[in-house]
């Protein structure tokens, strides 16, 4: 059986979702292929790529999808790091013969979230969606010229008139809810299916 590991942060690990409706237990059901989620909840592109020896190589996945930079965003960390940072991860992972695929950040809900009694972001919600964009433009161009496919789940949470599809979100405003869970694992499957699964 194939392998595929989703490695990120909370968008990947499912908060406040069980297990079986998180978007990596949904696909490893479309694909009929072994699905690991070594998200964790918090973690910025430095600590996923501290963990990327212990948690993704060992285990021999076929392919990986790499997700991360909203926690380096609310830090008012520079896009700049996040990109080398996920960079890294797909070049380690070529290396070692894994097919990597970037996860692009989605969007949040401003007004639900800046209601939350978590800490808010350290420049601003404003300043956060500008750099997840900017992330998402800039990995897709370096992508394209390092024929590294991407799933573009930030559109996904957008209708066709670029206006937030809100109700894809839990009450945070930050994390999707199940049918923001099962959309982005039907995109991911099917693009999957096309680009890897029929050759892997």
């Amino acid at each position: 059986m194939k392998r595929i590991i989703c490695h990120g942060d909370s968008l990947t690990e499912g908060t406040d979702i069980e297990e079986a409706y998180r978007w990596p237990s949904l696909l490893q059901n479309a694909l009929g292929t072994e699905v690991l989620n070594t998200g964790i909840g918090g973690d910025t592109t430095a600590g996923l790529l501290s963990r990327f020896s212990t948690d993704v190589i060992p285990r021999k996945p076929d392919a990986v999808i790499l997700m991360g930079g909203t926690n380096d965003f609310w830090w008012d960390l520079p896009v700049n790091n996040v990109l080398a940072n996920l960079f890294s991860m797909a070049y380690q992972a070529q290396f070692h013969g894994i097919a990597p695929l970037f996860g692009l950040p989605m969007p949040f809900d401003g007004d639900r979230a800046i209601k939350q009694p978590y800490r808010p972001p350290e420049a601003g919600y404003d300043n956060l969606l500008v750099k997840v964009k900017s992330l998402g433009q800039k990995l897709k161009t370096a992508a394209r010229e390092s024929e590294i496919p991407v799933l573009d789940f930030f559109n996904l949470y957008m209708d066709d008139d670029h206006q937030l599809r809100s109700h894809l979100f839990l009450e945070d405003g930050v994390h999707a809810n199940r049918q923001g869970h099962r959309l982005m694992a039907e995109l991911a499957a099917s693009q999957m299916g096309s680009l890897f699964l029929l050759r892997i």
